[in-house]
């Protein structure tokens, strides 16, 4: 994919995804450790979509801002 197709306004760049989302993840490894896989994967599922849209949220409101 070129970066001029892929930047349609819609959603930040991968780059800013993804070390958030690890970041966040393995703190939550270090809190979570003692629970059990299935309680770890749903905790895990809701962090990331949290995630997901606080970061499209925030990247298409400073999108608008600048144009």
């Amino acid at each position: 994919m070129s970066g001029d197709k892929q930047q349609n306004g819609k959603w930040a760049p991968w780059w800013i995804y993804v070390p958030i989302i690890l970041g966040s993840n393995y703190v939550k490894q270090s809190l979570v450790q003692d629970l059990p896989v299935a309680a770890n994967a749903v905790i895990t599922l809701v962090l990331v979509g949290t995630l997901f849209l606080i970061i499209t949220v925030v990247y298409r409101s400073m999108r608008r801002v600048d144009r």
